[in-house]
């Protein structure tokens, strides 16, 4: 596996290649300091995996170049390292297309998992944005009693999305996940909110988990399409 590291600290590409070097098997790792020359071995080199610092000084960093990366290569799964714990930040390059967020402060344990959950196709969030939706756990636990109220209002399309949405997947995965347009999912997402009357794709996505450990317990019903 190809990996490349943006950063522009080099000791923090030296340690950080070092740590997945030691920990990692089977794994070539590559450096470089600013999007620039980052955007050149992408263009050069076989990748399978960037793992890019979020705020790097002048126009080549920050949220423009994760997006720059994700729509230039949206097969390639992007984890952003970042000193911000901010969950702002962290929605932000999930929406952007960013297949995982690690903390630098996380053990390397955090980053080899949040690694092998991207690799395999799936999208990696850190525990604290968990946290921050304690205080939306009580819209889902609405549905709990009732879940055939939430298969009744959507349509089994609609329940899909919910399912990826609980999963953490940005409307861009979702759309390449269910070969859509990214325009026909922000579609179905708006329409999602307004049946269930939620006010965001966070609330939404804790429905869709409710409804999901619900169904090893009770049959479901799916709407029409």
């Amino acid at each position: 596996m190809h990996t490349l590291i943006v950063d522009d600290h080099a000791f923090v590409c030296v340690g950080l290649k070092a740590t997945l070097l030691d920990g990692l098997s089977d794994i070539q790792v590559s450096t470089a300091s600013d999007g620039a020359a980052a955007l050149d071995l992408l263009d050069s080199e076989s990748i399978d995996l960037a793992i890019i610092d979020l705020f790097m000084p002048g126009g080549d960093g920050g949220f423009d170049f994760i997006s720059t990366v994700c729509e230039t290569y949206p097969t390639l799964p992007v984890i952003v390292l970042s000193a911000s714990e901010s969950v702002a930040h962290i929605r932000k390059c999930l929406d952007l297309g960013a297949m995982g967020f690690v903390t630098k402060s996380a053990p390397k344990e955090i980053l080899f998992k949040a690694v092998s959950t991207v690799v395999a196709g799936d999208v990696y969030m850190p525990e604290i944005l968990f946290r921050s939706l304690s205080d939306l756990r009580e819209a889902s636990d609405e549905f709990q009693t009732n879940v055939d109220s939430v298969t009744e209002l959507l349509t089994e399309r609609q329940l899909d999305i919910l399912q990826l949405i609980s999963k953490g997947l940005s409307n861009k995965l979702i759309a390449r996940e269910l070969h859509l347009s990214e325009n026909t999912i922000k579609v179905h997402v708006s329409a999602i909110l307004r049946a269930l009357g939620l006010n965001n794709r966070t609330q939404a996505g804790l429905i869709g988990q409710t409804l999901e450990n619900s169904k090893g317990s009770q049959p479901t019903e799916t709407g029409n399409l």
